[in-house]
């Protein structure tokens, strides 16, 4: 009759298939773990892009930001710098605009700058700015000012050095509001 196997060659033969399915299980884990680490590469990679550009923004941002605020008192000066009779000549309620040239600056968006006067009452004058910074289509920052002025009851325009009538004093001592 036949030989009879050794009884660890029997142990040995029935864990031989569960090794291989456990190899093959392997294998494919193998791959998965690369695909994973992939992706977490790619994840990383576009969150540090997106920051950095994000960064970017914000200090452009703060930049014109800066200038805008900046100019609030350049633009107040300049109109008041260009007061003539025809300002202070308007009748009550009547809005005058102010010519006032964009600004701009090296390395950032140019500022458009407008300005208008009103005269609210026989003795009292708004003076308004509006600066807005545009970078495209759309704003980066705007700022809106008002400054009152008055002129004392019963005083008349007082004539400035180049012949024209000089604004009237500020309201208080720090006069403008901020509108937005």
């Amino acid at each position: 009759m036949g030989r009879k196997a050794h009884p660890g060659a029997q142990r040995l033969a029935g864990r031989a298939t569960p090794l291989r399915a456990r190899r093959r299980e392997r294998r494919g884990m193998a791959l998965v773990a690369a695909l994973a680490l992939l992706a977490l590469a790619a994840a990383l990679a576009t969150a540090t892009f997106s920051a950095a550009r994000a960064t970017r923004r914000a200090a452009l941002l703060t930049r014109v930001r800066a200038r805008v605020e900046a100019g609030v008192p350049r633009a107040f000066a300049e109109v008041l710098a260009g007061w003539n009779a025809a300002i202070d000549t308007l009748t009550v309620g009547t809005v005058v605009d102010v010519a006032l040239a964009s600004d701009s600056a090296p390395g950032g968006p140019p500022l458009q700058r407008m300005a208008w006067v009103t005269r609210t009452t026989e003795r009292l004058y708004a003076v308004t700015i509006d600066l807005r910074a545009f970078g495209g289509n759309h704003p980066l920052a705007r700022r809106r000012a008002r400054l009152w002025l008055e002129r004392p009851a019963g005083a008349p325009s007082t004539v400035g050095a180049g012949g024209g009538p000089l604004p009237p004093p500020f309201v208080t001592p720090w006069a403008f509001n901020d509108l937005y």
